[in-house]
Parts: C-alpha cells; structure tokens; sequence
C-alpha cells in the first residue's frame, strides 16, 4: 500500500477543516495493518508481514471501526454519498 501523495493530503486538509495530519498518519496505519492480516483476522507466519507492535491486540473488527470512523472524517462528502 502506498502513502497519500502529499498534493492528496493537502487537498483533504484544505477541503476539510475537522481533518488533521495525524488523521491522515493513523488512516494510513490502519489500511496498512488491515490489508496486512490475512482474510480470517490472524497475520501471516511470515516475520514481514507481522502485525505492527502497536496493533498486535487489536481485532480486524476495531480496525475496520477505527478505519470508517477515520473515513468519515477525512472525506465527509463520500461517506455522505454511501
């Protein structure tokens, strides 16, 4: 998975005056270790692709709450749309 370009996040930053960086930093973090873990919620045996020490107790369902929770801050008008 790849960073948001920086032109992306200042787009979402200027659109949006609830968005922070940090958002954007923990959105980031969250799809990464979501798409990190394997479809059943554990993590693959690979030492690679280990759960971030931080997430390492934290279920694919809080990840998922944590993950729309962010989206409907960072992009109001989608989530509106959904």
């Amino acid at each position: 998975m790849e960073p948001l370009r920086p032109d992306v996040r200042k787009a979402i930053l200027d659109s949006n005056p609830n968005a922070q960086p940090e958002d954007i930093e923990e959105y980031e973090r969250l799809l990464a270790e979501r798409f990190r873990r394997l479809p059943d919620g554990t993590s693959p045996a690979s030492p690679g692709m280990a759960p971030e020490a931080g997430f390492k107790d934290q279920s694919v369902a809080s990840i998922d709450e944590s993950i729309a929770r962010l989206y409907v801050k960072l992009f109001p008008g989608a989530a509106r749309s959904r």
